[in-house]
């Protein structure tokens, strides 16, 4: 099939589905410029090399939510974290769901070059999670969100004290949906221990934390637990094979001012909520494609931030 033909049929997809002017996206590319995916991949079209169940449902997210409320923890939940080449700890930090790592991504990391902090994957955990009994009591399976830097809450202040209040519970907070449309975006803080502590303070500090140790009982020192569920390079993930090289040439992956990027359109247009929930969508595929595991429900909504700021 010739790519004339091939964009005529991917015109009239999206003419009969009514969705021309909401993607804000085009299949064509810059001269000189390579594509990756396609309008096909970002709608969530089935994939010759991805037989996977339909990720797409609009109303899946808000559903698992409402069920995940229903009933007392504990709550079982995947998070990602965007890292580095460098192997260290990911206790004491702020991780996210995949909305909430995406907004990340979109918002921080891909329009530089190199990319900022030398992003260049994407890690997912599987999370276990108990409130105290004195955090469920407020009705609130969350605790606002602790910032971490360098492995120590720095703030804000009155999350400190939650902690001596309520046990080592798990944080949270949404960001502006309005940066980037990202459907239920979240951050969440993860304390260990120690967590007032920087680490390079760490040593010899006796403050206790909220991660469990092997067959510890739930209490305010033990509210999580984490299990390493895989991971994916942003490479995989936007097919921008070479990234490094590619940017010192000169080719931007994505360029804020523009909207658009080079390479890949896989960042093209971070302000439109059914573009996001279609990179969602692709996101979801390359992680089950390459690690498996099993669906989860999403986490309990988090009560915190205005995602309409």
């Amino acid at each position: 099939m010739s790519r004339l033909l091939a964009l005529g049929l991917a015109a009239l997809w999206s003419l009969a589905h009514g969705d021309v002017h909401d993607l804000g996206l085009e299949d064509e590319c810059a001269e000189n410029e390579t594509c990756s995916l396609s309008l096909r991949q970002l709608r969530g079209d089935p994939m010759s090399t991805l037989e996977l169940d339909d990720w797409e449902r609009e109303d899946d997210t808000e559903a698992t939510m409402e069920d995940s409320n229903a009933t007392a923890g504990p709550y079982t939940f995947y998070v990602y974290r965007a890292k580095n080449d460098q192997n260290y700890g990911d206790t004491n930090v702020n991780m996210a769901n995949l909305a909430g790592v995406l907004w990340y991504l979109h918002s921080e990391v891909v329009g530089h070059c190199p990319r900022k902090f030398g992003v260049t994957r994407i890690l997912r955990y599987k999370i276990t999670m108990m409130p105290t009994p004195e955090l469920e009591h407020t009705k609130k399976v969350f605790a606002p969100l602790c910032h971490f830097d360098s492995g120590a809450c720095t703030g804000p202040k009155p999350v400190l004290d939650d902690y001596q209040k309520y046990g080592f519970v798990v944080g949270c907070d949404r960001p502006s949906f309005q940066h980037a449309a990202y459907s239920q975006a979240t951050w969440y803080s993860f304390p260990g221990a120690c967590p007032s502590k920087s680490f390079q303070q760490k040593q010899g500090c006796s403050e206790a934390g909220g991660e469990c140790k092997p067959g510890q009982a739930w209490s305010k020192t033990c509210t999580w637990r984490k299990e390493f569920a895989g991971e994916i390079t942003l490479d995989q993930l936007t097919h921008n094979y070479h990234f490094e090289d590619r940017c010192k040439k000169g080719f931007e992956e994505y360029n804020t001012a523009t909207d658009r990027g080079q390479g890949t359109n896989y960042w093209h247009t971070r302000s439109n909520k059914r573009v996001c929930d279609r990179r969602m969508s692709w996101a979801q595929r390359v992680f089950q494609s390459r690690c498996g595991g099993p669906r989860l429900p999403e986490a309990p909504q988090c009560p915190y931030g205005d995602p309409k700021r």
